[in-house]
């Protein structure tokens, strides 16, 4: 019984495209013979993981070849640290992580300019903490 598994044919010549291989290079950057590609182009088997790392060292998106969906852009080892150290954290200390970031995040504009020709109409339930100035112009009618 043959298992077609959906997409990853397409999204692995997409890839090779966007690399610039032919389908032999592309085959030789897996590892696989040229049938075993010809097999995944058609649906007819998955790569296996030592075919998407391989691909994944030439450059190929492994997370896009078999879900679809692009892999972020890979950390830095300082970030690695610490989205390490905040995944360890009980809820209480990513609490506190994310109040220290706040906290230094350069301060938001409180200006907020409404303009418009004919009216504005602002919905929402905001509370306003700041002092509001509203100026009116009255254009003089010809």
């Amino acid at each position: 019984m043959d298992v077609v598994i959906a997409g990853v044919g397409d999204r692995l010549e997409e890839e090779r495209g966007r690399l610039g291989f032919k389908k032999g290079e592309m085959a030789q950057a897996g590892n696989v013979s040229a049938s075993a590609y010809g097999n995944y182009l058609r649906g007819e088997r998955m790569p296996d993981v030592a075919a998407l790392a391989a691909w994944a060292s030439a450059g190929v998106d492994p997370l896009y070849v078999t879900i679809g969906r692009r892999m972020p852009t890979l950390l830095t080892p300082e970030e690695e640290f610490v989205l390490g150290g905040y995944r360890k954290l009980d809820e209480r200390g990513r609490a506190g992580v994310l109040a220290l970031i706040g906290g230094m995040q350069p301060a938001a504009s409180t200006d907020v300019q409404i303009k418009g020709d004919v009216s504005q109409v602002v919905h929402g339930g905001m509370k306003v903490t700041t002092p509001m100035n509203f100026t009116i112009n009255k254009k003089s009618r010809k």
